[in-house]
């Protein structure tokens, strides 16, 4: 079952951070929900228990950016 999160402006902020560093791009609010919309849940439910800010949650989505532009 997939449950909907909704993303606070602390959230966006530091998955911008990860998305601009890994792919080189600005992405908009929009492009972030659909990014954390598709992210696998075990990287969803890291930053759930720790947060977007959390070193683990912002290595993980960056690994997977990094394959997902392979």
């Amino acid at each position: 079952m997939k449950i909907t999160i909704e993303l606070e402006q602390k959230d966006f902020d530091a998955i911008h951070d990860v998305v601009l560093e890994a792919l080189d791009i600005e992405p908009t609010q929009e492009q972030i929900q659909k990014l954390w919309d598709g992210l696998p849940e075990d990287i969803q439910g890291t930053a759930i228990q720790w947060g977007t800010s959390d070193t683990v949650f912002r290595d993980n989505l960056y690994e997977w950016l990094e394959k997902m532009k392979s």
